[in-house]
């Protein structure tokens, strides 16, 4: 379900009888495993693969005894052809597959009425608004398009195929920067690629890099400080959760094209770079209802 950014959580799911042995028998550590196990299967449509290890390096706070100990001691989850489910989970995601695309459609209309989108809204344009789309030129049109520098979108567009054929991109790495929250992801983007590439993807010890994605999390950044900030950037990972799985180049208009995000009391501005990107971002946004309690404000850098 990454195209839902939440889970549901009953009150008192606590005092569950199950939930109840597995801490009485592992503490808060057991229940912090099952949650993210939760999370997981949410993540991922009900089903993760059982490799206890891979999880609890994922987690990096836990044995991988320890997740498999939670997945198959207390009745939680289920095992099958080596995939972890849960029937709770299952039933859950299905009831907020429904709910949620019942929302969305409401949104949509909400957002169609809200920004004049449709015939009839079109038809109430004036005309001096009409004549002033149709004066935007064919150079214009192609810079709202086009992402940053030449340099940038080479980097994007670059396979990291020296590191076992790994199907990776720049992009990828590009993404793991901007959620790390750092000042300049684009220069530590360029920074980072020519370093790796300098080295031939080792590590300073020579030791060959296995997985950049992680190499990217362990970055050491040339500029100290955040770009936006933790409350701001947590609700635009939502967005770009939500957006990634449904949009051909989301990492242009979400991520690349955003130049501002503040967030002050219940009103969340976002600045893009082309008025395209804005208006792509804004549309999105509405009609999927992810704003929440937040009210938006786009606007498009000069």
């Amino acid at each position: 379900m990454k195209d839902i950014p939440y889970i549901t959580h009953d009150f008192g799911a606590r005092n569950d009888p199950k939930l109840i042995e597995l801490q009485m028998e592992m503490g808060g550590q057991g229940l912090a495993i099952f949650w993210c196990l939760v999370e997981m299967l949410w993540e991922n449509d009900g089903e993760i693969p059982a490799n206890f290890k891979s999880i609890a390096f994922a987690l990096r706070w836990c044995k991988p005894a320890e997740v498999e100990k939670v997945v198959n001691n207390f009745g939680l989850f289920q095992v099958r052809d080596g995939r972890i489910t849960s029937s709770s989970a299952t039933a859950r995601i299905t009831e907020m597959r429904d709910r949620f695309n019942v929302r969305s459609e409401s949104g949509r209309k909400a957002s169609n009425a809200r920004w004049g989108k449709g015939a009839n809204a079109n038809a109430m344009r004036t005309d001096s608004e009409r004549n002033a789309d149709a004066l935007q030129t064919d150079s214009e049109r192609k810079a709202d398009a086009m992402p940053l520098t030449n340099l940038l979108t080479n980097l994007l567009t670059n396979k990291l195929t020296k590191i076992n054929n790994t199907p990776l991109t720049a992009a990828d790495i590009f993404v793991v920067l901007f959620f790390r929250n750092l000042k300049d992801p684009y220069g530590e983007l360029q920074r980072f690629m020519e370093y790796y590439e300098a080295r031939g993807w080792t590590y300073q010890d020579g030791t060959p890099v296995s997985d950049p994605g992680r190499a990217a999390e362990d970055w050491k950044p040339k500029y100290t400080g955040k770009r936006f900030s933790d409350e701001a950037l947590r609700w635009y990972r939502a967005v770009w959760n939500a957006a990634r799985p449904r949009m051909n180049v989301p990492i242009e208009t979400f991520l690349l094209s955003l130049d501002a995000l503040t967030i002050s009391g219940q009103h969340i501005t976002l600045r893009y770079r082309t008025d395209q990107a804005g208006r792509t971002a804004a549309g999105f946004i509405l009609d999927n209802d992810l704003a929440g309690d937040y009210k938006l404000d786009f606007r498009v850098s000069n």
